[in-house]
């Protein structure tokens, strides 16, 4: 396995699927700080991440932002096209995408990817397609398990934990 771009869904994946509107219209989406940390270590190994909605929501981008996702793709009801584009600005081939989906409209890009994976509470079909199923949820830590996996499969998790695990590098505690 060699991933150098992880494509992932919003909702239902990085979010636990729920859309909640107060009687303003504001949207409010539950994340997983746990899956947000993951990203940051990610970049670091220089493997790229890109995030593709098939509806647009400014609370996505906000936390794209935050994660520092630069590829945002919403309203992307053919996340296909997503997937290409990304493919091609890139140059790379589909062997070196994983991508992580949980409805019916992610499984065209998963069944191109070099590595396809989904949350333990994704659609049933999704789940015969995906190379890897979370033992997490949507929104629950599926991403940092899947991301986690990717890395190991990768031999790069080991030199992650080095970071974490010795302490001569922040000293005595």
């Amino acid at each position: 396995m060699n991933i150098k771009l992880i494509i992932l869904d919003v909702d239902g994946v990085l979010t636990d699927g729920r859309i909640v509107l107060d009687d303003n219209g504001v949207e409010y989406k539950f994340f997983d700080v746990k899956d947000g940390h993951i990203f940051h270590i990610v970049s670091e190994l220089g493997i790229r991440c890109a995030v593709v909605s098939g509806r647009y929501s400014k609370v996505t981008e906000i936390r794209a932002s935050q994660l520092g996702i630069e590829d945002v793709y919403q309203d992307q009801h053919v996340k296909l096209d997503a997937f290409k584009a990304l493919r091609e600005k890139y140059d790379l081939d589909n062997d070196n995408i994983a991508y992580i989906g949980d409805d019916l409209i992610d499984i065209p890009p998963m069944l191109l990817s070099g590595f396809s994976a989904c949350p333990l509470d994704a659609h049933e079909e999704v789940k015969k397609v995906a190379d890897y199923v979370s033992l997490f949820g949507g929104g629950r830590g599926a991403v940092r398990d899947i991301v986690e996996y990717i890395l190991k499969a990768q031999g790069l998790w080991s030199s992650v934990l080095e970071k974490y695990l010795f302490l001569d590098r922040y000293g005595e505690l």
